[in-house]
């Protein structure tokens, strides 16, 4: 039982664990009750379950689950929006102050929520939003990085955004960190020897899957580079 509960504590008091992961380890011990649950109670259960106490950092993602699994906030309400990606990539939602996203950690809380859940349409003021933060960036529309694409689709799917990210080219900084974060979720994930994959607890296929695609796609577009 220590060789599984282990690296589950240590994933738990790591506050770069990804929101994914936090979101296996707690389904795979409560199931979809804990999405009902208070944070204190959680709290309790995962220091009592894991013998160890669990980071801010975790806990705060546990919450943005929350939130994404039973609700339609992340797509409909900007500052949830805004909140569940601040969450997803610093371990903080910043209620307390104005934190605007960047274009990476969008895409990167795109990736995530499609891991997760199937997509629903965003709302107006969200996709407003995240134009207004591609243009500083200086994205035109039209040329938006295609991991966006199901963003402004009106009706998104999160089988197609999954595809998307298995089809990285890297020729952009967002595209370069959504990268690096899958490649450290994978390493997050193989931490732990019953989890090295995402399996269908949370998605039917896993992402080591997804970047064996990717790298087989380059290497089959680009030979003399293999």
């Amino acid at each position: 039982m220590e060789e599984l509960t282990y690296p589950r504590q240590k994933a738990l008091q790591n506050p770069e664990s990804c929101a994914t992961l936090i979101h296996a380890i707690i389904r795979e011990k409560y199931g979809e009750e804990a999405y009902d649950w208070d944070p204190t109670t959680i709290y309790l259960e995962l220091k009592d379950d894991f013998k160890g106490d669990i980071c801010t950092e975790a806990m705060d993602k546990w919450c943005a689950i929350q939130v994404l699994m039973t609700s339609d906030a992340f797509f409909k309400r900007l500052d949830a929006f805004m909140s569940i990606c601040n969450t997803f990539a610093d371990g903080s939602p910043f209620f307390w102050v104005f934190n605007p996203v960047t274009p990476e950690e969008i895409a990167w809380t795109l990736a995530e929520v499609a891991l997760n859940r199937e997509l629903l349409p965003f709302s107006y003021t969200v996709k407003e939003y995240v134009r207004e933060v591609l243009k500083q960036e200086g994205y035109a529309e039209g040329s938006y990085p295609g991991i966006f694409s199901e963003l402004f689709d009106a009706d998104p799917n999160a089988d197609d955004l999954r595809d998307n990210l298995a089809a990285l080219t890297n020729d952009t900084n967002i595209e370069e960190f959504v990268t690096e974060q899958l490649g450290d979720l994978v390493s997050q994930f193989g931490a732990i020897p019953d989890m090295s994959s995402l399996d269908n607890m949370i998605r039917d296929r896993g992402f080591e899957e997804a970047i064996t695609a990717r790298d087989r796609k380059a290497r089959n577009e680009n030979p003399t580079n293999a």
